[in-house]
């Protein structure tokens, strides 16, 4: 059963719904807050979306380079799809 769920990155609180275990969730939240750190400690940007983006991409290559090139079921694939056109659209209001 699907439990909703807080979690803080950078400073934001982000509320989901999840059918895995709070910790697990948090797990995941702090995984991700340290891949954005890392992008941002490395000085090759300064704002938390561009850095963001990046740490996605990065933690992706890696899953795919990893053998992660399964297919996607059709609802991740539209979720994916959905959170992309998200972050271009935030992007383009940026510049």
């Amino acid at each position: 059963m699907k439990q909703s769920l807080q979690v803080t990155i950078l400073g934001q609180q982000f509320f989901l719904r999840s059918d895995s275990p709070p910790d697990q969730v948090q797990r995941i939240a702090e995984f991700a807050e340290g891949q954005i750190q890392e992008i941002t400690a490395s000085g090759r940007v300064a704002d938390s979306l561009q850095a963001a983006i990046l740490a996605l991409l990065n933690v992706s290559a890696r899953y795919l380079h990893d053998g992660g090139q399964q297919e996607l079921p059709a609802d991740v694939s539209e979720r994916l799809r959905l959170m992309v056109g998200k972050i271009e659209r935030a992007l383009d209001e940026k510049r």
